[in-house]
């Protein structure tokens, strides 16, 4: 069994960039698809994931040190630290993840077969959001693991079902027949955005807004190109910022960048992976009459649309003032800005990429993982002690926190259901 989980941990050591094209290789072997076919696609695909995950780093990385610099202008700081993704770390290193992952897997091919999910989860990757809330309640209980797995369990089981809510405005709004996104926080955003929409849909004046990116460029003609709107939109927040001239044009220019580039990896993507996950569907209505499979795929699949950037670049600093201004937040988030294009990307579909409604949406969304993430940050930091991670700032009391993973709002749910079960630091 040890070796077992040697090597489930070995395989997830790998990344997204070569878990995903060696599971979508294997899918395409697994449902006839053909070798040459299954391995272009899988190949393609980990391509285009590596060169949009190199154009989100890039833009992270330009608006970080630039968002810190309007914060510190402000005057504002918090007591919590802000990790961002470093909960990975805990994901892929608590000693109950091989047991996860094994667990889910397994229950995910039993509901497909009982017909209880449509999505085949094979994005093992993203199984990472339900593991790190696992070795949470693993640290706020002590160090239990079962009770770590049940509730990675229930997260991953709950986000599966997600999935199958969402996979048709995903797969209509972004042109990729049979996906599914049921992946953390990103899936939970669509279903915040229904309803929040739904209401925006019936605002006088608001409602017949086209704020969509072909909007904007009607509108206003060169301005509103995803080039040059990125250019401007970069070069203001590069002034509110503080930065000198050249540090506003190098700015705007990473920003347009991104705007260009970004949906073109996208496009890599879908090249690769729709093949295979229309192979998939077909095979299955074959041998199953009237039924229909879902192929679980990574949220960066939704980063496409011009939408999705060009309400990210408003809402990193607009979120950061919000954070700062609310009273009992404890955490200004720089590192989980990282999260902000996936949970746009979630939410595009549903306001038709409306950039104000998508901008509405998620500054209502960020609101409670902002209060969640100061509420829950005891077991967070707890399992960087017990793991040994961070032991320099755990010992100087410093408290580590994140939006994406510590102000889930269904991992929180999950988080205080345990503690009914059990005492300890949550």
């Amino acid at each position: 069994m040890e070796a077992i989980f040697n090597a489930v941990g070995w395989f997830l050591g790998l990344g997204p960039t070569v878990i995903v094209p060696v599971v979508l290789i294997l899918l395409g072997l697994i449902f006839k698809v053909g070798l040459a076919k299954a391995i272009r696609g899988g190949v393609t695909t980990g391509i285009g994931l590596a060169g949009l995950f190199l154009i989100v780093d890039l833009i992270v990385g330009a608006l970080t040190p630039a968002v810190a610099a309007l914060a510190e202008r402000l005057g504002v700081a918090k007591a919590i630290v802000d990790v961002g993704w470093a909960d990975a770390g805990i994901a892929w290193s608590w000693p109950g993840v091989a047991g996860l992952v094994l667990a889910i897997i397994a229950v995910n091919v039993l509901m497909v077969v009982l017909k209880l999910t449509k999505t085949l989860w094979t994005d093992v990757w993203s199984y990472w959001h339900g593991s790190a809330m696992a070795g949470f309640v693993w640290a706020a209980t002590g160090g239990n693991v079962l009770l770590g797995i049940l509730a990675g369990l229930i997260y991953l089981v709950l986000g599966g079902l997600m999935g199958d809510w969402t996979a048709k405005k995903y797969q209509e709004f972004n042109d990729m027949p049979g996906i599914s996104v049921p992946c953390g926080t990103t899936v939970q955003a669509s279903l915040f955005a229904m309803p929040v929409v739904w209401v925006l849909d019936r605002i006088p004046g608001l409602k017949d807004w086209d704020a969509s990116p072909e909007g904007v460029k009607k509108a206003f003609g060169l301005v509103g190109e995803p080039a040059i709107l990125g250019l401007i939109l970069g070069a203001l927040i590069g002034v509110a910022a503080g930065y000198d001239v050249q540090g506003i044009l190098v700015l705007g220019m990473q920003v347009a960048t991104m705007m260009v580039i970004l949906p073109r990896m996208v496009s890599i993507i879908a090249e690769g992976i729709v093949p295979i996950t229309m192979s998939v569907v077909q095979f299955m209505r074959q041998r199953f009459e009237g039924r229909e499979i879902y192929v679980a795929v990574d949220c960066a699949v939704l980063l496409g649309h011009p939408a999705v950037m060009a309400s990210s670049v408003i809402l990193f600093p607009l979120l950061v003032i919000l954070a700062g201004i609310l009273p009992g937040v404890q955490m200004i988030p720089i590192a989980s800005l990282a999260v902000i294009p996936f949970w746009a990307g979630a939410v595009v579909p549903f306001t038709k990429g409306n950039v104000i409604k998508t901008v509405i949406v998620i500054t209502l969304y960020s609101i409670p993982f902002m209060y969640l993430g100061t509420l829950f940050v005891g077991s967070q930091t707890e399992a960087y002690n017990m793991l040994g991670q961070f032991q320099e700032q755990i010992a100087a009391g410093v408290q580590l926190g994140s939006w994406d993973m510590g102000g889930d709002i269904l991992g929180s749910a999950i988080r205080a259901l345990m503690g009914i079960f059990s005492g300890g630091i949550w």
